[in-house]
């Protein structure tokens, strides 16, 4: 290494800029975060407009310019030969004296994308320009070096991913583990030993008599009101075969009441320290109760604080995405005070005498979440919906109280194991992630590490930190609906605000978001780049 001349970027690409005579949107590629590779972009629908494609050649170099930074970059394979990007995807062709994937590894060696965030300029979007990284160092040997690099390389890839294969298919047998575990338990499988050994255990017939008295006493002291019988389903048929000893019941037969939530209006300024917080919907998840950001409230609010989630609460989600839809919680010791519920979540009072535990793990286990999944209704998939209705008329699985324990206690040493293996895993997937960055350094070298010790002061000194303007009521908006209702936004809140936000597949949504907003400012012409702010997105 040594020996090794050590040159400009820039002398080694040259920006391909081939105007496609015949662009199609069929044949568009992406760049994946996260080094994950060039892929074929999803069909996305477009307006004809003033965005020039171009064509790409295989062996290109290409990187996102918006998210050079987080992994977006890579090399054209053979299969996406012809196709087409914009500019904000550049292609490169590289120099003969220079492989392609030389130029891939310099990028991915010590994870050294992520310090070009220090770089990244621009109005609307950060961007990288490749004016800016072809004034970065790499070192160059002969060809002959690099194809001995670069083989080595290849082969402790090639050993790393079958490593990587292994792990995941310990991932996969991980999740069957632990989905067969729920399902085993709500089917009376994990206490079959049990239930030999206490014969005599009081019946889930005696337990719903309490139930039915526990219920009449709150209808006595006018605490709920009297819920509507529910209406007979004919011939409904169980899911699965339980114990004897157990029975199917419906939700509204082992809760005393239940009850939904509001959303009060939050002020934007402090309340003479009266402060609030409204739970948001994704706060719910299996085993978590994640609290969110304070909200300001106002002062006079009284009928609202009858709604504040307590320790100990069973909270489930009226809405979410199809996955997660009527997922539940039990709200643990540890909440802070003043949260309240909001319009889309329910409080279920649970008899005392069902084990709030073992619902919560009945109601998360996967034959409920793939009955929740089948009648949710809803026009998009992000956004999903269950009446209280059909809560109410949900079949669970119910054994004796007794059992119910037992079951919540084989159900946590299970988990315990399960949980202990994912660390090992996990550990095991950073470790060779480790291993392999520090092949990467030793072969490749480190030949910017100077110049970005220094640029990373500059900017800590230099950069403002924005305010965030982020608001979840007005998630999933149209791009000028969520201007006129919010002023000039910053584009990273304006895309997770709109309506093309979606966390599970970031790429599909920064492509439509990128879509939607290049068509409004250039076709459209509706909304601007802000000439005042940087990164701000503003109406005409």
């Amino acid at each position: 290494m040594k020996n090794w001349k050590k040159v400009k970027l820039g002398s080694l690409l040259t920006e391909s800029k081939i105007v496609s005579e015949n662009p199609n949107t069929e044949n568009r590629i992406r760049v994946k975060l996260n080094i994950l590779g060039v892929e074929k972009r999803p069909d996305i629908k477009e307006k004809k407009g003033a965005t020039k494609y171009y064509t790409r050649k295989a062996g290109q170099f290409v990187y996102g310019k918006q998210n050079l930074h987080k992994g977006a970059f890579g090399i054209i394979p053979k299969e996406l030969d012809n196709f087409e990007s914009s500019l904000d995807i550049p292609a490169f062709d590289v120099n003969d004296s220079c492989y392609p994937e030389w130029i891939f590894y310099f990028f991915k060696k010590g994870n050294f994308y992520l310090k070009l965030e220090n770089l990244a300029k621009g109005v609307g979007s950060k961007r990288i320009h490749p004016k800016q990284i072809y004034q970065l160092d790499i070192y160059l040997p002969s060809k002959e070096e690099q194809r001995r690099v670069l083989d080595e390389i290849e082969r402790v890839e090639a050993s790393n991913q079958k490593l990587i294969r292994e792990l995941q298919l310990q991932e996969e047998n991980l999740a069957k583990l632990r989905k067969s575990i729920f399902n085993d338990a709500v089917q009376g499988k994990l206490t079959l030993e049990w239930r030999e050994q206490n014969p005599t255990v009081e019946t889930v017939n005696q337990l719903l008599k309490k139930i039915k008295v526990e219920k009449e006493k709150f209808f006595q002291y006018n605490k709920i009101k009297k819920e509507k019988p529910l209406p007979k389903i004919p011939n409904e048929k169980t899911p699965f075969d339980i114990p004897e000893s157990w029975s199917w019941c419906k939700f509204q037969d082992i809760y005393n009441y239940i009850e939904a939530g509001k959303s009060p209006k939050c002020l934007p300024y402090p309340a003479e320290n009266n402060q609030w917080g409204v739970i948001k919907i994704s706060a719910i998840s299996w085993g978590t109760f994640q609290e969110q950001e304070n909200k300001t409230l106002p002062l006079n609010f009284s009928p609202f604080v009858e709604k504040e989630i307590k320790p100990g609460d069973f909270i489930l989600t009226r809405a979410n995405t199809r996955e997660l839809v009527a997922r539940s919680v039990i709200v643990g010791e540890n909440v802070r005070e003043k949260l309240l519920l909001n319009d889309k979540t329910l409080r279920v009072n649970v008899s005392k005498f069902i084990n709030e535990e073992y619902l919560n793990l009945a109601n998360n286990s996967p034959y409920a979440r793939d009955h929740y999944s089948k009648i949710a209704s809803g026009t998009s998939d992000s956004m999903k919906n269950i009446s209280r209705l059909d809560i109410s008329l949900m079949n669970f699985p119910i054994p004796p109280f007794d059992e119910q324990k037992e079951i919540v206690k084989k159900i946590n040493q299970l988990q315990s194991n399960c949980n202990q293996i994912e660390y090992e895993i996990i550990s095991n997937k950073k470790n060779s992630e480790k291993l392999m960055q520090s092949v990467l350094s030793e072969l490749l070298g480190d030949e910017n590490s100077s110049l970005f010790s220094k640029i990373s002061i500059v900017k800590r000194n230099d950069i403002p930190t924005r305010e965030i303007k982020y608001n979840s009521k007005t998630t999933n908006m149209d791009l000028i609906k969520l201007l006129k209702e919010n002023g000039k936004l910053h584009a990273e809140d304006l895309w997770k605000m709109s309506e093309h936000y979606d966390d599970k597949n970031i790429n599909d949504s920064i492509d439509k978001f990128y879509t939607d907003l290049k068509n409004k400012i250039e076709i459209d012409k509706t909304i601007k780049e802000s000439n005042d702010d940087k990164g701000y997105i503003e109406l005409v």
